[in-house]
């Protein structure tokens, strides 16, 4: 299992800033546990300012919402960047996340975190399924100050 961790570099350009196997350590008998991504601050902290359209999720900031999404054979999202945090999971398929740096292959049981940043998504001649967990997040500082 895969986790994916996006961030912004110097230039503000959305990147997989990690990629790394997730461990599962045995915690007792029967029983293990990893942790692919955890937040220090509630809410968590505000997203980059991106350069592609907003799409408003709605979610205040530290809010919850839990969402399944199916993306139909030969789809592709336009680029865009949200007010959330997405703690996403592929439940099954394959599907490309675009990011300006490229587009990653994700496959079943990989997991990304979307840090609010320039972002698509683009599957192949098969559907996918994503398991998203979004928690709205504060704006960026620029936009706080409008």
């Amino acid at each position: 299992m895969r986790t994916f961790i996006t961030g912004v570099d110097v230039d503000g350009k959305s990147y997989v800033v990690s990629q790394d196997e997730l461990t599962v350590d045995q915690v007792a008998p029967g029983f293990g546990m990893g942790i692919p991504y955890a937040t220090s601050t509630s809410p968590p902290p505000a997203r980059p300012a991106g350069s592609a359209p907003l799409i408003d999720q709605g979610i205040a900031p530290g809010v919850v919402r839990w969402m399944v999404v199916d993306l139909g054979p030969d789809s592709e999202t336009p680029l865009h960047h949200t007010d959330t945090l997405d703690l996403q999971t592929v439940v099954s398929g394959t599907v490309d996340l675009v990011l300006d740096d490229g587009a990653h292959r994700l496959e079943q049981g990989d997991l990304v975190v979307l840090t609010g940043v320039d972002h698509a998504w683009r599957t192949g001649s098969e559907p996918c399924r994503l398991s998203a967990v979004l928690i709205g997040t504060p704006p960026p500082a620029a936009e706080d100050a409008q």
